[in-house]
């Protein structure tokens, strides 16, 4: 019910001190019109509308307001753009996981926090759709380059093109196994893409065969008690050679003439309750390191602050 309010207007009479003249008349219909306006702009005690976000269904599943579902050679990507248009922005392409572990762009997005991360560093993140099973191509082997490596360079192509992106500033992000597609671009296109920052996968297939042309910026995240992606590597049923964490980050030290010393971070809270604990080799042509966080598994609650801290730290490293 709306609450009624007491107006006083000097010369305007009470219903105990009544006038009818024509001047009285006209002010009371004054006061009644002011306290119409007031009432109604007051918006009276009923709940005020929240506007709902839209989400559409599409190729690329859930999409938002503001996102944009791609297509492009036949495959579809989604876009999240920052909510401030500014020039140049980076470009940051980003790989989900092996279904069910994280496996749609919108399961990524709202594990990393990907548009808030768009948001506050000027970034285009770039999602591409995968295939079934593995869902991405990512195998490291010699003389190769896979159908998403093609996908990727393409992607870059289109938001250099049509959305003035800036093609010095591309890195690649991957969860699991997106993650192992992150390390094949590092591996296969370094003079693209200028940095991999990998989380709980390490790269897949021959070792040897990974020979960037130029040195390439690498950071990994991983969980020590990773039971689905375990950090001394395994070899799966179908036959796919996923490498030890220590294996994957020794080749990329060979890689970017690394020295043989690092220097540990003090540990700092990337979860709620857990630690980790960043690793930073020396004398690097370009950056090499990992984060473990301790008893860490597959996919933790990381906090978004921390998250993105490491994020940009890498990327800036890059570029």
């Amino acid at each position: 019910m709306k609450r009624l309010m007491q107006i006083v207007v000097p010369g305007l009479m009470t219903s105990t001190q009544t006038s009818n003249s024509p001047a009285k008349i006209a002010l009371k219909l004054s006061a009644i019109s002011l306290m119409t306006i007031l009432l109604g702009c007051s918006g009276g005690s009923g709940p005020s509308e929240v506007p709902t976000e839209t989400v559409q269904q599409t190729p690329c599943g859930e999409v938002k307001s503001g996102e944009q579902c791609l297509t492009l050679n036949n495959r579809n990507f989604l876009l999240l753009s920052p909510a401030v248009k500014q020039p140049g922005p980076s470009i940051i392409l980003a790989f989900y996981g092996s279904p069910p572990s994280y496996g749609t762009p919108r399961k990524l997005e709202s594990f990393l926090a990907l548009q808030q991360y768009a948001n506050n560093n000027n970034a285009l993140i770039a999602m591409p759709i995968g295939g079934p099973d593995w869902a991405w191509e990512s195998n490291v082997a010699v003389n190769t380059q896979s159908k998403d490596t093609e996908l990727s360079l393409a992607i870059i192509d289109k938001l250099v093109t049509e959305y003035q992106a800036d093609n010095s500033k591309v890195a690649a992000i991957g969860f699991s196994a997106g993650a192992m597609m992150a390390y094949q671009l590092a591996c296969s296109v370094p003079t693209r893409v200028k940095a991999a920052f990998a989380i709980s996968g390490q790269l897949r297939g021959d070792l040897t065969a990974c020979n960037p042309a130029v040195p390439v910026v690498i950071h990994h995240l991983h969980g020590s008690n990773d039971t689905d992606m375990p950090i001394d590597g395994r070899v799966t049923t179908s036959g796919n050679v996923i490498n030890s964490l220590n294996d994957t980050i020794a080749r990329f030290i060979r890689i970017n003439g690394c020295a043989a010393n690092a220097i540990d971070s003090e540990p700092f809270a990337l979860t709620a309750n857990q630690t980790a604990v960043s690793k930073a080799y020396q004398g690097c042509l370009k950056a090499t390191g990992f984060t473990l966080l301790k008893d860490g598994i597959h996919h933790p609650d990381y906090q978004k602050a921390e998250l993105h801290r490491l994020m940009k730290q890498t990327l800036n490293l890059a570029f």
